[in-house]
């Protein structure tokens, strides 16, 4: 799964690489310890009604899917990942999976293991081996709701709120000894047939992110011990990145 990752990069470098717009919220930059229900960034392509042109953008969505029967923003809790195996067939993702799909870059995340004893639970830090960042699979959704919505993921007139999913599969070789599922990474040079808008039946979509030939090669990925800090939301900072020391 991925219940909580970091985005420290600079945003001016990954729109340049992406060819995207910036629309996101500036004081929204580095983090280390980015929870459910905060904003993240995403990456989206939609087309404008007026030209017919393509647009691609960096924007800000609340982390938890919010499909268009939720009631209440709280029914995020419980959809910040998502099954790729079962996309197109759970109400809450299959609207999204033929029109709003998208990526959400990342510089690592982070996932737990018990010790030997089975009493405490050691993070880890799952990044690429060089510094480039991950490309998760994504869903997105503008919520309705009761309008009137505020912050960084909300449209400019207030009406709509963006939300998101990290799209998740069954882990495989060594990850599996950290976690049963894990995100699907996909390839920088997969990310443009992801967010292609032609793609627009959700069956065709579901059929392409369950081909394993458009992730990222696992081996490519470097695995480290992060502070047991990183458990508390409250906590940020690199700091969290490296193990605790340890007083002889």
């Amino acid at each position: 799964m991925c219940g909580r990752f970091a985005f420290f990069q600079e945003i001016d470098p990954l729109v340049d690489d992406l060819g995207a717009v910036d629309l996101t919220d500036p004081q929204l930059r580095s983090r280390w310890n980015i929870p459910p229900t905060a904003p993240i960034h995403v990456v989206t392509e939609s087309i404008d009604e007026d030209t017919g042109e393509v647009l691609r953008a960096l924007r800000i969505a609340r982390w938890g899917l919010l499909p268009p029967f939720a009631k209440e923003a709280s029914f995020s809790s419980r959809t910040f990942n998502a099954r790729r195996e079962t996309l197109a067939e759970k109400p809450s993702f299959r609207g999204s999976l033929g029109r709003y799909r998208a990526i959400v870059p990342m510089d690592g995340y982070y996932e737990w293991v018990r010790d030997g004893a089975g009493k405490r639970k050691q993070p880890f830090f799952i990044a690429p081996a060089d510094g480039t960042p991950l490309y998760m699979a994504a869903l997105v959704s503008w919520w309705k709701g009761p309008g009137g919505h505020e912050g960084p993921a909300a449209s400019e007139d207030g009406r709509f709120l963006l939300s998101a999913t990290i799209i998740t599969r069954q882990a495989t070789g060594d990850l599996a000894e950290i976690h049963d599922r894990t995100p699907v990474m996909l390839r920088r040079d997969q990310l443009d047939p992801w967010l292609d808008t032609a793609m627009d039946d959700r069956h065709a979509a579901q059929a392409w992110i369950l081909e394993d030939t458009h992730l990222l090669e696992d081996a490519t990925l470097a695995v480290r011990e992060a502070d047991p800090a990183v458990g508390k939301v409250g906590n940020d900072g690199p700091e969290l990145l490296e193990p605790p020391q340890t007083l002889l």
